[in-house]
């Protein structure tokens, strides 16, 4: 029974480990003696009921020879009754280099044990940990994920996996792999997974990017599971909660590392550039196991990395995108870096077709023709953007004849044909070439059409509209059943367990800040809260002013201006996603005495088009009013949409005048004081619901402050959506025993400089200053450079968005987490003052009294207020 498991003395004093010298003769060694490797290392602990067998690895301090660990490993997996195999775990002399060694001589079924090599990598454990992990998964299947081909979910035959038809064309430096790429049958699910996952969650949500998921879903399926030579994911399939921007103590973190190991030169990258199609992406990659759905839980919570607006730090991202038309220049880049370093693999781009409205993406496709980078740009051609149908909003013409014209190769398919997506993503050229993707932002979800053309975020208009996409859900649900699913909702597919385990978002423990929140009392504020009152207030305005336009870039009716579109076209402009050309459009229109009122987000109409706002717009002083919404943290959208620089920005460009709404009765107030100014004029504008925190008969008046209390020990200085917050601190501590002197500035350029010296040479203690805006270069700068010129020798508190960026949350927890919420004031007061305040419950203390309102005029403007 035990034969072939014993071996001879000869053979066992030849083991490294059991060797002696001397006392056999010729004839003992003839005769067979002692335990083998094989027995004493995997049988023996197999019949004694063990998981795994640790023993001394060839090439260690003790080491057994090569050919003993071999039989070691035949040990562990040789077939032996009802006896399952085990584990063989070689120790001693493992080091990351020898990896590929390793599996190759003991298989993929093995625990590798390593001990201080893997510090000699670097100090930071986990990271080592993670470098480990790549290298043993390095040559593995790249198709498909291994842990898909055992969780993958019971709707799909494991016949369709399977299928001969599609057996995997294996590079020569992929090894070991026996498993065939998905079918088409299992893509095109996979694709129709995918939009029921996203109506799903549009239906709870009352809101969601549902036609993005209409029309890429094949597309995006195809590249993860046919065409792209992906790796097996290295990230956590939870990923962690939102660690900070990359910055000193902060490492750089990229989603990408769920599509594998972007330093694999063998591997092609994807790099995914319409981020606000991630939830579309997202719901991929659960369905085919790269990502728990756990994680999909945490989908636009706050603190978490799983966010509405994709970024770099978001599974599956590999950039900063929000921004569009950056990926594909910085795709580029990452082509010509690793055609410099001899790469095999690819680098693939996905893309929609509203990018070549922006001038950034013909620069690149220039720059990657000339320079020969082998890439593959995949577009998404569904003839939709914000502001409804391309054609209608900014034609941008026969894509195909215009890309070939800049001498890049063009390929034409049918978006929701897998065949066809392959086989134009698989072909090789020396050029770059890219792949029209025809598709219908309608697809599979055909109740769609009714809401045609405005399909680029689905809200819902009433409750019937809504139950009707819910009968579409369970008909979708209903299929699902009757193929042999799971009777749930969705299809949960599931990972592997990983070795690294990550906190979900929502079980996380509450920080040490946030927990020390608890020693003041809640407040209960009761605000008048005025809904979009620009909207109608700017169509009526309008009206009287018939040399006014408005003018947006894909943005109308996030920037509520979707009635002068309706109402006034005459007065309307939409010139795409092209916020470089729309500045200096309107400085043309500016010079023809007409006066053009841009309706944009802030970052799009300072950060991104800064140049030609200067030269264009600031230079020769020109008759332009710059409406930029979602002023700094008030977006969910993320960096890219989070316009926390622009007043910075726009105070370093000479002649142009910046005012910020605080409230509805600004907003209903500032159109009529940008038009009084004469000259460029930038407004940090509120949309949506908006508190009222001043009376009607008080609107804004430009140069004047606001005097909201009085007070001998403390300046504060708040604008915009600072100033509710610092109300609300003030009657948290009314008996105190502080009293401050609360400055609102509705006009941060030019700078009340008499004013703030005349508060703070006033009072005893310094100046807090509150600001939804970096602590650079906002109110808080000017205030320091007021105080510094005159050598005024008080302390100044700044309060706003530290020098990081921050993430896509909601306005509350972002306000509280970057410190100028009303909690962070009350401790900057107390800081300052040196004394611990008394915290009272106001109850409804805001919504008994309106502000009572002191003004300060600023009658002379001084060459130092600008």
């Amino acid at each position: 029974m035990l034969g072939g498991w014993l071996q001879s003395s000869s053979q066992r004093r030849r083991g490294s480990c059991n060797s002696q010298e001397g006392g056999e003769t010729e004839d003992e060694e003839d005769h067979p003696r002692g335990l083998s490797h094989k027995f004493l290392f995997g049988l023996l602990p197999r019949l004694c009921g063990g998981d795994i067998v640790i023993f001394c690895n060839s090439g260690g301090r003790f080491s057994f020879s090569l050919e003993e660990c071999q039989t070691v490993a035949e040990g562990c997996h040789r077939p032996l009754g009802r006896f399952e195999p085990i584990f063989p775990s070689p120790a001693g002399g493992m080091k990351l280099d020898r990896v590929k060694e390793m599996r190759k001589t003991f298989g993929d079924d093995t625990v590798f044990l390593i001990g201080g090599n893997l510090l000699e990598q670097g100090p930071d454990l986990e990271a080592d940990a993670r470098f480990f992990l790549r290298a043993a998964r390095r040559d593995r299947q790249y198709c498909l994920p291994r842990e898909l081909s055992h969780t993958m979910s019971s709707t799909i035959n494991e016949e369709e996996l399977t299928n001969s038809k599609y057996v995997t064309q294996r590079s020569s430096d992929a090894v070991e792999s026996d498993a065939g790429i998905p079918s088409v049958a299992f893509v095109e699910r996979v694709a129709s997974n995918i939009r029921r996952r996203v109506l799903k969650y549009t239906l709870s949500n009352n809101g969601g990017y549902l036609s993005q998921a209409c029309s890429s879903a094949e597309t995006l399926a195809t590249l993860y599971l046919r065409a792209l030579k992906l790796g097996p994911s290295i990230a956590p399939p939870v990923p962690g909660p939102f660690q900070g921007s990359p910055g000193p103590g902060i490492r750089s973190v990229t989603g990408e590392s769920f599509n594998g190991d972007p330093a694999d030169l063998k591997l092609d990258r994807l790099i995914f550039s319409p981020v606000h199609y991630a939830v579309v992406l997202y719901s991929l990659l659960v369905e085919i196991g790269r990502l728990d759905e756990k994680a999909f839980d945490d989908y636009n919570v706050d603190g978490s990395t799983v966010e509405l607006i994709g970024a770099e730090h978001s599974p599956g991202h590999a950039v900063t995108a929000g921004s569009l038309a950056q990926a594909l220049s910085q795709a580029a880049g990452i082509g010509y870096a690793r055609k410099l370093k001899n790469a095999t693999g690819r680098v693939a781009v996905y893309m929609s077709d509203g990018e070549f409205q922006e001038g950034q993406t013909w620069e690149a496709v220039q720059a990657m023709v000339n320079l020969k980078i082998n890439l593959v740009a995949v577009v998404d051609v569904n003839g939709q953007q914000c502001d409804g149908e391309m054609k209608q909003v900014c034609n941008v013409g026969d894509l195909a004849r215009k890309l070939r014209a800049f001498g890049a190769e063009v390929h034409q398919v049918n978006g929701h044909n897998v065949s066809e997506i392959e086989m134009a993503v698989r072909h090789k050229s020396e050029l770059p070439s890219f792949v029209l993707c025809n598709t219908n932002p309608c697809q599979g979800i055909p109740l769609m059409k009714a809401r045609a053309p405005k399909l680029h975020y689905v809200r819902f208009k009433d409750t019937a509209e809504k139950r009707q996409f819910e009968h579409v859900l369970a008909s979708m649900n209903h299929k699902v059943c009757n193929s042999g699913g799971n009777s749930g909702d969705i299809i949960r597919t599931g990972v592997t367990n990983n070795v690294l385990k990550f906190q979900s978002v929502a079980e996380r423990k509450p920080s040490a800040a946030e927990t020390s929140r608890g020693e003041f009392s809640k407040v209960a504020t009761k605000v008048d809260v005025v809904n979009r009152p620009h909207r109608a207030h700017l169509l009526e305005w309008m009206k009287l002013h018939p040399t006014a336009i408005v003018v947006t870039a894909d943005l109308t009716s996030s920037c509520e201006a979707d009635l002068i579109r309706d109402k006034l076209p005459q007065q309307y402009l939409s010139l795409g996603m092209a916020e470089q050309n729309m500045m200096s459009f309107c400085g043309g229109l500016a010079r023809e005495n007409f006066t053009p009122w841009i309706h944009t987000f802030g970052v799009f109409c300072t950060r991104r088009p800064f140049d030609q706002l200067a030269m264009s717009i600031g230079v020769p002083n020109l008759n332009v009013k710059i409406l930029g919404f979602l002023p700094g943290l008030t977006t969910p959208g993320g960096v890219t949409h989070q316009a926390i620089d622009d007043v910075a920005l726009c105070r370093s460009i000479p002649n142009i005048r910046v005012l910020e709404c605080g409230d509805a009765t600004e907003v209903l107030s500032v159109l009529d004081v940008a038009e009084e100014i004469q000259g460029p004029v930038y407004i940090r504008m509120l949309r949506g619901e908006v508190p009222r925190l001043f009376p009607t008969y008080s609107p804004m008046r430009f140069g004047t402050v606001r005097v909201l209390s009085e007070g001998k020990d403390v300046c504060l200085v708040t604008s915009g959506i600072c100033t509710e917050e610092a109300i609300k601190a003030r009657e948290m501590i009314t008996t105190s025993g502080v009293q401050i002197r609360h400055l609102h500035l509705s006009t941060i350029v030019p700078f009340p400089v008499n004013v703030i010296l005349d508060a703070a040479t006033s009072c005893k203690y310094g100046v807090i200053t509150m600001e939804n805006h970096l602590i650079n270069g906002g109110v808080g700068s000017a205030t320091a450079e007021v105080l510094a010129e005159h050598a005024v020798g008080k302390r100044l508190i700044r309060l706003g968005v530290p020098n990081c960026y921050a993430h896509g949350a909601s306005r509350n927890y972002l306000v509280s987490e970057y410190g100028f919420d009303k909690y962070s004031l009350i401790k900057a007061i107390e800081e300052l003052c040196h004394k611990k305040l008394i915290i009272v419950d106001q109850e409804d203390a805001m919504g008994q009294t309106r502000v009572a309102v002191k003004e300060a005029p600023v009658s002379v403007e001084r060459p130092e207020d600008l």
